[in-house]
């Protein structure tokens, strides 16, 4: 979730501008120098994570793109067009798009080209839907497993969300990084590996991991922060107690509240609404 590196070839710095597609207003391209970028501002990289190369920064920048609406369902993504406007040769944006065809979000056709994939709230919906479900499992697993390891991890996870959701200024899509390591100390101690890859490939293979490097999305303000961290909190205490129902429902009831605030805010900016039969609750 970063944006493109200063020790990146500074060609890419270059400010361009084209009409957002499908909305018929001007805005600025997907570049470092533009609005999208600012809106993926984050922390400083943490030791041990590592740069992303030129092809993964310009799949990045389009999966943004496709998620907010910018390119059409069934639009035709041409490589001399991405290949100019970041300023880099065709190989780094063949390898862009082959890593968006993995992402599902563009359709490769041998010999006509890359073909984007229309992302829909619904489809964002369903992708939140399936996310929530694996974490119910996960939930009821790491309850089960009762290990100290494990509840140590997940403590030290919510403390540090607790901490930041106290803080008027928080950054919210740092928030929602930090309260993702709740989750995923979860997984880590579910003991399931197979579930744990299915969690992995999810976030890496599919639109999960790119839904978040639009913009803020959810946890604007103190009150959702705090109620978001005690959600985990409720976690952790019901799993110390061997209670998997209430573990697995209140780490449900917080995938659905991030589900529901970021359709919200998708909905607003996109003009679209999701199927109501989608959106349940428990």
């Amino acid at each position: 979730m970063s944006t493109i590196d200063p020790q990146c070839d500074r060609s890419l710095f270059r400010s361009r501008h084209r009409p957002q597609r499908g909305t018929g207003m001007d805005s600025e391209m997907l570049t470092a120098s533009g609005p999208l970028a600012a809106a993926e501002t984050h922390p400083p990289r943490r030791r041990g994570e590592r740069a992303r190369t030129i092809p993964e920064q310009i799949a990045n920048h389009v999966a943004v793109a496709i998620v907010n609406g910018e390119y059409r369902d069934g639009e035709r993504i041409r490589e001399q067009e991405l290949a100019e406007m970041y300023g880099v040769s065709r190989g780094p944006v063949r390898e862009a798009i082959r890593a968006l065809e993995t992402h599902g979000l563009v359709i490769l056709y041998p010999r006509r080209g890359a073909y984007v994939v229309g992302v829909s709230l619904d489809v964002i919906v369903d992708v939140f839907n399936i996310r929530a479900a694996l974490a119910d499992v996960a939930a009821r697993y790491f309850t089960r497993r009762q290990t100290a390891d494990g509840f140590a991890d997940l403590e030290k996870s919510v403390e540090q969300a607790v901490a930041m959701s106290e803080a008027s200024d928080a950054d919210p899509v740092a928030y929602a990084k930090a309260l993702s390591e709740c989750g995923r100390a979860i997984y880590r101690h579910c003991g399931a590996g197979h579930l744990q890859r299915m969690l992995r490939d999810q976030f890496y293979s599919s639109i999960w991991g790119v839904i978040w490097r639009i913009r803020p999305l959810d946890y604007f303000t103190v009150e959702r922060r705090k109620e978001a961290a005690d959600d985990f909190r409720q976690v952790l205490a019901a799993a110390r107690a061997g209670d998997e129902h209430t573990a697995a429902r209140m780490f449900r009831k917080n995938m659905m509240d991030s589900r529901d605030g970021a359709i919200a805010t998708l909905a607003a900016i996109r003009n679209e609404t999701a199927d109501p039969a989608l959106t349940f609750r428990d």
